[in-house]
Formats: structure tokens, sequence, C-alpha cells
């Protein structure tokens, strides 16, 4: 791999939300620390999740099947006063509003947020609070003044935002909660499903506040052992939770790879084990060139967001079909317990998925 390719892979997470449309939240939301659910409606809207709504809202229907997505790094966001939205139109996304499709089709969508955490010039600083407090940052947050506030958070980011889910999700009366991680955000995913799981067995929330579906879009875990984890990988730390979901929940886990960010040894740990763990997709962005990593980066999100208006593409030599948003929960399962991956093979140059078609290949 080249020297300017290596920068561009290292670089590319920086940027990955520093053009997201900065007028859809109030001010206050990045002046004072602001985490959690988000519900979203039509026309880029946004609602606060919580006690006041967990029974239904304007955006929220407690009987309906439930999309969370969680955001990753957020570097040099909140004094610009950014957060990530459904609908933007730079760095190579379509121009949709991709919270109408999921509402269309008949969905609760949300964002959890966990940006004021996030927004450190170093990823792996940011990484560690979905861990531990005792990183080198510790759990300190950035206001829109510029200014770091240390000392008034103890929990880690999945613990935090564990609390918040269940104060919003306490009158959920439907049977079908995925959750959707991009990036570093599917670190966060993974550890607050297990959370989650976890409650429920000690009896402390109801069964069917735990997602039976986890997906990790473009997940990103660093390079290297870490001290606040005894030095493992968080990666290492991944694959075992996601092994205990397995064999504990039989969670439905789907993975998709969309950039070299999230498998070069310069930036990120490809992570092989745990993807041969899931049903996992190679996706190919043939309309961004191999410098434009930033946008394939973030086209796992609107790819998979996408996706869930068309059937589950076609897999020309396997007789299930492949892995995307429409898929049920039991074909991913039938993917997880399979000897095979899918890797697409037609429509990688075009960005609507409706041409996509996929090939199976052993794991």
């Amino acid at each position: 791999m080249n020297l300017k390719l290596t920068v561009i892979i290292a670089s590319c997470l920086l940027t990955v939300s520093q053009t997201e449309a900065g007028d859809v939240f109030d001010e206050s939301v990045f002046s004072e620390l602001d985490y959690g659910l988000y519900w979203a409606g039509k026309d880029n809207e946004f609602e606060k999740a919580g006690v006041d709504t967990q029974d239904g809202s304007e955006f929220y229907d407690p009987a309906k099947p439930t999309l969370i997505y969680i955001h990753g790094w957020q570097s040099d966001t909140v004094v610009d006063q950014y957060r990530e939205s459904f609908y933007s139109d730079v760095n190579g996304r379509p121009n949709i509003d991709f919270a109408d499709l999921w509402v269309d089709n008949g969905y609760n969508i949300g964002i959890m947020y966990w940006n004021q955490f996030a927004d450190e010039s170093e990823v792996k600083d940011a990484e560690a609070k979905i861990w531990s407090t005792k990183g080198d940052k510790a759990m300190r947050w950035l206001d829109s003044n510029g200014s770091y506030h240390y000392g008034d958070v103890s929990e880690p980011v999945p613990e935090l935002l564990l609390e918040d889910y269940i104060w919003s999700m306490t009158g959920y009366s439907g049977s079908d909660i995925r959750i959707a991680g991009h990036s570093l955000g599917s670190q966060v995913a993974i550890r607050l499903t297990r959370l989650l799981q976890e409650s429920a067995a000690a009896e402390e929330i109801a069964d069917n506040l735990v997602p039976e579906r986890l997906t990790l879009l473009d997940a990103f875990f660093s390079n290297w052992p870490k001290s606040y984890l005894g030095w493992q990988w968080t990666g290492e730390e991944s694959r075992e939770l996601v092994q205990e979901m397995i064999e504990q929940e039989d969670t439905a886990i789907d993975s998709y790879r969309t950039s070299l960010v999230t498998s070069s040894i310069f930036v990120g740990d490809e992570n092989e084990d745990l993807h041969n763990q899931v049903a996992f997709s190679e996706q190919t962005t043939g309309y961004f060139d191999i410098t434009e990593q930033t946008e394939k980066h973030i086209a796992a999100v609107w790819l998979y967001l996408w996706s869930i208006d068309y059937d589950s593409p076609d897999v020309t030599n396997n007789a299930l079909s492949g892995i995307s948003a429409k898929a049920d929960n039991e074909l991913v399962r039938q993917w997880m317990s399979s000897d095979y991956q899918i890797s697409q093979s037609a429509g990688g140059s075009t960005k609507d998925p409706v041409d996509d078609a996929y090939r199976a290949y052993y794991r």
C-alpha cells in the first residue's frame, strides 16, 4: 500500500461527519451535555425520546418494529454544532431522507447520540470511552465553546445509553427491535446489546426490549492491545461478546464492509474472526475511486438504510437470498450458521441497490 493511500485511509475517519446539516438541532444540545435516543420523523425532524414519549408520540409508535442507529467517531463536529442525521447529500450520499423510507415501511427509526464523547482528535480516545472510564481522556465531553468537561460522568458510553434506552423503551409492546452501529459505533452497539440481554436475564427489563438483530456497518476496531482492557484488543473483547450473544441469545447479527478503513493494518483491525461468527457481506462501491475512502466508509450506512425498500438481493450460486435490511432475522441466522459469506458481484457501479447481486464464497 503506497504512502498516499495510507494517509487517505488514516484521515478519512476524521471527515465522516464534518459536513452534516447543522440546523436540525437546537444549540442547547451542543452547549450542554446531551446524549441518548432521538426519534426521527419525516422531513429530517427529530424529537428527544424519554419518559414523555415511551407510550407513544408523533414520531414513535410502541407497537411498531424499530431501528435504532448508533453513529461512530465525531471529531471536530460539536463546535460546529453538527450531528449526524438520516438526510445529507454530502460525501457521496444520495439525496434521500432515509428516515422517510423506514417510516413508510412501517418502522420507528431513531439515532442514539454520544457525539460529545466521540468528539476527540484521536479515535482511540473516543474508543476507550466505550469500554472504560480509565482511558487517557477518561469520560470527558466537549461543548460547543470548545471546552472539555471532566469528572461529571462516571460510566462508559454504553452504560449511559442503556439507562436512556430503558427510559425511552419501557412502554414498547412490539417484538422487533434492531440496533445498527456504524464504524466505531459498532462497538457501542455490541456492548449495548449485550448489556440489554444481561438486564433481561436479571429480570430488570422485559424480554421484548432486547434487540433480536444487531447490524454492524463497516465496523471499526483499532489495532493493538489496550491497558484498560487488560491488554486485550477491542476486537477480541467484541468477539467474546458476540459469541455470548450467539450462544446464549441466538441473536441475528449481520455485518457489511465497504471500505479499507476497517481492514488496514495502518488504521483498523480487520477482525476476520468476528466476521466469521456472523452473516457477512462485502459490498462494492465502484462509484467511488480508491482514494475516496471516506465516501466508501459512509456508504455502509446509506446502502443499508436504502435496502429496506427492496427485496433481499439474489445470491447467484446459493439458494438463499442475500442479507440486507429487508432480510428477516431467520435468513440472517441461516447465513450465520452456514459455511459461506457473500460478496457483491453485480450492481457495484450504481448507488441504487435495485440491481445488486452477490456470490457466496467459503469463509
